[in-house]
């Protein structure tokens, strides 16, 4: 137990500000040598077998006196209890010698190098390429095996001289469906006005968040070109990760990791049992409110670094611009109940615990089923809802900003959706000058990328993605599954390219929607979801 640094009082184990005066307590100092002696321990009990009560609280116990983060804590374990396999690691790497033989005018061949020393084969691989920004032809690849090293040949002829920029995206598909993506550029090359006189200037290895290059290899079937893989003056080219938040690893009831901690505010104390998600930025809890009775399920969300405090903080103001007055779409928010901090100074929200699944679930628990993604039937109430929600939103001048699969939430024996994760919402941008603060490079609309003029257009851009997702059709190429052609072309209509002509009102388009579920199934009549 400590003292608090103004009055003296006593204070509860890990608390951020004292009872008695309120004054705020030192950030808690993680030293090495605890993070170690907790690892030991940790380490040990999970050896012993599954972490059960007893275990939980002498951790608990062991974390507050030694100083340990639960930050730390979530790491360590997810290092000793690996949810999955490892992502595959990939290695590029590109041939200088054809290089030096490109010429102004005349065609000549570019070899990327890319290997898998994984446990899974790629049953898909799409090399995307530019050339100083212009779009080169797309380089696809059949199934491409561990360990066995395969060269992609790009075919170009420069059509003038001076500096130019190599750079492309890799997407992959693995044998159990999951996708990857990763990026690559910095490969800078000067070419002559007369003669083959192709210099390689530079080959950028620096970047954030660059793949581990320690045992990758990205391998691939049909070698191209007239020389093999191993073949030729290879340097390596940097890959950077792409995070899809659609494939973003959440945490369903069925396999949630069990965790045992309280966490105490002025206004009541939450007992926290499971882990229900990690996100880009926090991890949420699930538990319930001590001493209810019944008892009150909660979701804590808590803030993995400090620095994204300003985030969560963001986004329970948003969430209290949209709850403030009533109405029906309110129902499709979540209200934060409480906030906090922890020991060690990052912020927590608590929600009431919403019963539904993310959509990425809904999809793959149709798939099981036998069917490509959800009915079209269930389809079109879903896309409604969301619309009203979107609609309700943006009347109050606030974007989403982020919508992906994982951000819709549905409770199937009633229809129920909610809207989370309003992070990264943009309010009022007209007024604020506020800009796009999150790029998704599968669900977000051209003009982020492009640092455009955030409008409703944008959010609807990204619905209409979630939801050919959702149906079980491609996201990235706007493909839909077989369904009634008045439906598929409401939902390309929301993915328009070009922001002046996509839909700019999500109201009308409630509308619109519903016009079309008459059309096609007549008067609206409840149809029960199993999931």
């Amino acid at each position: 137990m400590a003292d608090c640094v103004e009055c003296q009082q006593r204070l509860r184990d890990g608390a951020a500000f004292c009872g008695a005066c309120g004054a705020r307590q030192p950030a808690v100092v993680e030293l090495p040598e605890a993070v170690a002696r907790y690892r030991e321990v940790l380490t040990r009990f999970v050896a012993d077998g599954a972490l059960d009560a007893a275990k939980h609280a002498q951790l608990e116990e062991l974390r507050l006196r030694l100083g340990v983060t639960l930050a730390t804590h979530a790491t360590l374990c997810a290092q000793l209890e690996p949810d999955g396999p490892p992502p595959p690691s990939i290695r590029l790497a590109i041939d200088v010698a054809p290089l030096r033989h490109l010429a102004l005018g005349a065609r000549g061949l570019i070899r990327l190098r890319v290997e898998n020393d994984g446990a899974l084969a790629f049953e898909s691989c799409g090399l995307h390429p530019t050339w100083s920004g212009a779009a080169l032809p797309v380089i696809e690849a059949t199934t491409i095996f561990p360990a066995r090293p395969a060269v992609l040949v790009l075919a170009l002829t420069p059509a003038r001289a001076g500096f130019h920029e190599l750079a492309g995206t890799l997407h992959l598909v693995d044998l159990m469906g999951e996708r990857s993506r990763y990026t690559f550029d910095g490969v800078h090359l000067r070419v002559g006005g007369d003669g083959p006189q192709v210099q390689v200037v530079n080959i950028d290895q620096s970047a954030a968040r660059v793949v581990d290059n320690s045992r990758s290899t990205f391998g691939a079937g049909d070698v191209g070109g007239l020389l093999g893989p191993d073949d030729g003056d290879w340097q390596p080219v940097a890959l950077v990760a792409v995070r899809d938040a659609s494939a973003r690893r959440t945490t369903s009831s069925s396999n949630a990791r069990r965790v045992e901690f309280a966490v105490t505010t002025e206004k009541a104390t939450y007992q926290l049992t499971t882990t229900l998600a990690h996100g880009d930025i926090a991890t949420v809890y699930g538990g319930h409110l001590r001493g209810s009775q019944p008892p009150t399920q909660v979701a804590v969300k808590i803030a993995d670094q400090t620095a994204d405090n300003d985030l969560l903080q963001h986004e329970a103001r948003v969430l209290g611009t949209l709850t403030a007055e009533g109405g029906g779409p309110v129902i499709h928010f979540a209200p934060p109940r409480d906030q906090f901090r922890t020991a060690d100074g990052r912020l927590g929200t608590v929600f009431d615990h919403l019963d539904g699944f993310d959509l990425t679930q809904v999809r793959d628990r149709c798939r099981k089923r036998g069917e490509v993604g959800l009915p079209a039937r269930h389809l079109i109430w879903l896309l409604r809802r969301a619309l009203a929600a979107l609609g309700w939103a943006h009347k109050r001048g606030v974007l989403h900003g982020n919508l992906d699969p994982v951000h819709v939430l549905v409770r199937p024996h009633d229809h129920m959706l909610w809207l989370v994760d309003w992070c990264w919402a943009v309010v009022n941008p007209a007024q604020t000058g506020q800009g796009f603060k999150a790029l998704n490079e599968t669900y977000s609309a051209p003009e982020v990328r492009e640092r455009g003029r955030p409008t409703p257009a944008s959010d609807l851009y990204s619905l209409g993605k979630v939801m050919i997702h959702v149906a079980g059709g491609d996201p990235e190429t706007k493909t839909l599954p077989e369904m009634d052609p008045r439906l598929a072309r409401f939902l390309k209509y929301l993915a328009v390219e070009s922001q002046g002509g996509r839909p700019q009102d999500a109201w009308e388009l409630y509308q619109q929607a519903d016009k079309v579920r008459e059309q096609i199934w007549g008067p609206h009549e409840f149809v029960h979801l199993e999931l």
